[in-house]
């Protein structure tokens, strides 16, 4: 099957196990659309990937995400119930999900509320370190693969979607082990949450995850990114060299632990060795962090008066004004005098 146009399978059954019922999305790679499992009736998102299997890069891709969401199991991942090919495209079936993107929740309000972000920081740290556990390191993490699916009366459960740049840490569980997907100096992931040495196409490990939560993290709390430039280069310089920014300046005012810095800070780090290890140990950082009270927000001070060049006189009257006064007079008289003269 060639790049079709989106909504090209609604109507028919894949492998005789999902019938496809309508467009969901299409993305650079591929199209989503809603499924039911024929057999059990059950509703999934069918992920087809469009450009041809024959490339290296979207196979790799192909095989790198169905392998870890096979391998990993955890709430807050997306879970995959099926993968095979239709007319030499891949697809996935998915877990069905109703809600949003954390970019999508981002760019409506900017800045989150404090507690809202910490939950969601919290569960994709716990999903994030699931995955370490099984040497998966994802390479993507950002609010565009940060899926926020609503539950009724509670907070959203977070759902980690798009594991195609996965890296795995264990040779022998990566299915691309034998291809050669990328070379050296290549860079893989976005720019906007990428640490510096996987800005530099150098080996990444699991502190690339860690520095990537360290950017959302900061993004929810304070509607905006750690480091920013105007071109990716000026982009990627600054995370290679700009130093860690402060929460309140970021965001005068913001009312949040005082460790919750120190954690940033950790999780910025330009060198891999001075972040946390991996998700896990960020994790039990960010739980110690939150169990401190929230800083008090120093009052601003009050606008200072404006000064002005005369200066009032004093409402007080002293003893010497009237002597002053007199002996003032006195002298203007006589030079009045002498020039009369």
């Amino acid at each position: 099957m060639a790049a079709d146009a989106l909504g090209s399978l609604v109507g028919r059954t894949v492998d005789g196990r999902y019938r496809i019922e309508a467009p969901l999305g299409e993305g650079a790679v591929g199209s989503v659309y809603r499924a039911v499992e024929v057999s059990t009736g059950r509703v999934l998102a069918l992920k087809q990937w469009t450009a041809s299997a024959l490339d290296a890069q979207v196979r790799g891709r192909f095989l790198r995400e169905t392998s870890a969401l096979d391998t990993l199991d955890h709430p807050n991942i997306v879970k995959v119930y099926g993968h095979g090919m239709v007319e030499g495209v891949p697809y996935m079936a998915l877990e069905y999900l109703e809600g949003r993107t954390l970019d999508s929740l981002l760019d409506e309000r900017g800045a989150l509320e404090y507690e809202l972000a910490i939950d969601i920081t919290r569960q994709a740290l716990s999903a994030i370190a699931h995955a370490h556990r099984h040497n998966v390191v994802h390479r993507d993490i950002k609010p565009e693969n940060l899926f926020l699916a609503e539950q009724p009366g509670k907070r959203p459960q977070l759902k980690i979607l798009d594991y195609g740049l996965a890296k795995f840490m264990a040779p022998t569980g990566d299915p691309t082990k034998d291809k050669t997907l990328t070379v050296t100096g290549m860079v893989v992931g976005t720019p906007l949450y990428m640490p510096p040495e996987q800005a530099a196409g150098v080996s990444v490990d699991l502190p690339v995850d860690v520095y990537a939560m360290g950017c959302v993290l900061f993004e929810m709390l304070t509607g905006r990114l750690p480091f920013e430039g105007e071109s990716r280069l000026e982009l990627l310089t600054a995370h290679m060299r700009d130093p860690v920014p402060k929460l309140e300046q970021a965001r005068p005012g913001l009312r949040v632990p005082p460790a919750l810095q120190a954690l940033i800070d950790q999780a910025l780090a330009k060198k891999q060795t001075e972040r946390y290890p991996n998700a896990s140990a960020m994790l039990e950082a960010l739980e110690r962090a939150v169990a401190q009270p929230v800083a008090a927000v120093a009052p601003r001070p009050p606008p200072k008066a404006a000064v002005s060049a005369v200066q009032p006189v004093a409402n007080v009257r002293s003893p010497w004004l009237p002597i002053a006064i007199g002996v003032a007079i006195v002298l203007v008289l006589g030079l009045i005098v002498a020039l009369l003269r």
